[in-house]
C-alpha cells in the first residue's frame, strides 16, 4: 500500500510540475490576445503576422493550456462535476462510486480518446497539415499532439486517483489518512 501511495505521489508531483510550467502559457495567451485586439483596432498588422495567424496561435495556446492541466485537474478534484446525488454520502461510499466511475467510464473514455487522437495527430504529421487558411499557421500536428499528450496525462491522473482510493479503502488506518482521499472529498468541495 505504501508503494501505491509513493507512486501516486510521484505521478501527482509530475502532473503538478507540467501544469505549473505550462501555466506560463497563460501569460503568452493574454499577450497574443491583447496584441491581436489592439493591432486590429489600431489598423496595424505586422508583416507576416496577420489576425488569422494570431487567432490560430490563440487557439493553439488555449489547447496547450487545457491539455496540460487535464491530469492535475482530475488529481486535485478541481474538474467540473455534479455531485448532487453523492454530496452527503459517507467517504467510503464516495470512494467506491469514484472507483467504479474510474473503471467503467474514465479509463475506457481515455483509452478511446487516446486511440483516436493518436490517429488524429499522426495523420496531421504525415500530411504536414497546416491551416486551411492561406495565411494561417503551419504544423497543425503540434496542437493535435498536445491534445494526445493531455489525454495521456489525464489517464495517468485517473490511475493515480485509483491508487489513492485503493489505499483509502484497503490500507491501514495511518495510510488511509495519508491517502487524503476521504479528507479530500470532505473538505475540498
Amino acid at each position: 500500500m505504501e508503494k501505491l501511495l509513493a507512486i501516486s505521489d510521484g505521478v501527482n508531483r509530475f502532473l503538478e510540475k507540467v501544469a505549473m510550467v505550462s501555466g506560463g502559457l497563460f501569460i503568452a495567451t493574454v499577450i497574443v490576445i491583447v496584441f491581436d485586439v489592439l493591432s486590429r483596432k489600431l489598423g496595424f498588422q505586422m508583416p507576416g503576422m496577420g489576425s488569422t495567424r494570431l487567432q490560430e496561435l490563440e487557439w493553439h495556446l488555449h489547447t496547450a493550456l487545457f491539455s496540460f492541466w487535464l491530469g492535475v485537474a482530475y488529481v486535485k478534484n478541481s474538474h467540473v462535476r455534479i455531485d448532487v446525488l453523492i454530496a452527503n454520502l459517507e467517504p467510503r461510499l464516495k470512494a467506491w462510486i469514484e472507483l467504479i466511475g474510474c473503471i467503467l467510464f474514465a479509463i475506457p473514455y481515455c483509452l478511446l480518446a487516446i486511440y483516436f487522437s493518436f490517429d488524429f495527430a499522426f495523420t496531421a504529421l504525415m500530411d504536414n497539415e497546416g491551416s486551411p487558411s492561406s495565411n494561417g499557421l503551419p504544423w497543425r500536428w503540434i496542437p493535435k499532439t498536445v491534445i494526445l499528450i493531455g489525454l495521456i496525462m489525464l489517464l495517468v491522473g485517473v490511475f493515480s486517483v485509483i491508487m489513492r482510493i485503493l489505499v483509502f479503502l484497503y490500507g491501514p488506518e495511518r495510510l488511509r489518512v495519508k491517502s487524503s482521499f476521504g479528507t479530500f472529498q470532505l473538505h475540498h468541495r
